[in-house]
């Protein structure tokens, strides 16, 4: 997710959260955002977040499989500790969270500009595989 202050409330929620990790393959990363990347003009590519400063990302790695709820709980719970200070987020760290965080990836204007491209080059939706942007825009089929 991007954000673009470490607030006192982002730094609580990522320390509580670290602190309640299922294990100790549970992490936070916080990448500092800027330089040329911000240079770029937002409706250059489909990457539009380029303004923001930070990106969070929380991710549990685990070898038993029986533990995966706990895990996919813990990035849940912290995803959702996070939500007043996000602004949007980066596709490619997106899983299977259905078409309200795609919205979430690409601003209105983006998400239309890439179902248009959708329409003309895949109108029947054949490549949706992925974190789809369906042709009629709206995310189904």
């Amino acid at each position: 997710m991007f954000i673009d202050h470490f607030t006192e409330h982002a730094e609580s929620a990522v320390f509580d959260r670290v602190q309640r990790g299922p294990s100790a393959m549970s992490a936070v990363e916080i990448r500092v955002l800027g330089g040329a990347m911000a240079r770029v003009p937002a409706d250059a590519t489909a990457f539009s977040h380029r303004q923001r400063r930070l990106m969070v990302t929380f991710g549990a790695g685990y070898q038993d499989q029986a533990q995966a709820a706990s895990h996919e709980t813990w990035v849940a719970d912290s995803l959702a500790a996070m939500r007043p200070a996000v602004h949007g987020v980066h596709v490619s760290f997106l899983s299977d969270e259905g078409t309200a965080r795609v919205h979430e990836a690409y601003p209105a204007d983006t998400y239309e500009r890439l179902a248009v491209i959708k329409r003309r080059y895949d109108p029947t939706n054949l490549f949706h595989v992925n974190q789809n942007i369906a042709p009629n825009g709206r995310g189904d089929l």
